[in-house]
């Protein structure tokens, strides 16, 4: 059906403001976002001492040989609910602390503010997307002999 010419204009303008007149999402609205993320973090250290692979990270084998260390052990491992855009606090070995805060869920991907700080100084501070129930390893501090890497998870609740 076509439209006489002079109501064209109107419906356009007609639709320009309905899109103008809805309330703009926010970022934990995007998609119908759960009430809470359960994140896990996993604190691993990597030597070059010998070649050993802790039982407990032969999930992430292929992931870990892409850092190049010899030897993986998990030496801390906790978990932690919570809210959207709200900093929860991980205490990570040698006087660290990790925050992280989710920041949006769409298109089965989580958003999380991280960072990581030692004494009140920022080592780390970035966002990064993953897809829900996925994980991302963090490159991090030297730690006795070795290196500390961060497995970071997320998951909708």
């Amino acid at each position: 059906m076509k439209l006489p010419r002079n109501l064209l204009p109107a419906t356009l303008l007609f639709s320009l403001g309905t899109l103008l007149a809805a309330p703009p999402l926010r970022a934990a609205e995007a998609e119908k976002s759960p009430q809470t993320v359960q994140l896990k973090i996993g604190t691993i250290l990597a030597t070059n001492q010998a070649d050993c692979l802790d039982g407990q990270l032969a999930k992430m084998k292929q992931q870990l040989e892409v850092i190049k260390y010899r030897c993986y052990r998990l030496i801390r491992e906790e978990a932690q609910k919570a809210s959207w855009e709200a900093n929860t606090v991980f205490d990570i070995p040698g006087g660290r602390t990790l925050i992280v805060a989710p920041q949006e869920y769409r298109n089965n991907r989580i958003s999380l503010k991280v960072r990581l700080v030692e004494k009140d100084k920022p080592i780390v501070d970035t966002t990064v997307r993953f897809p829900n129930r996925g994980n991302f390893l963090l490159g991090g501090p030297a730690h006795e002999g070795g290196v500390l890497i961060l497995s970071i998870s997320a998951a909708t609740q």
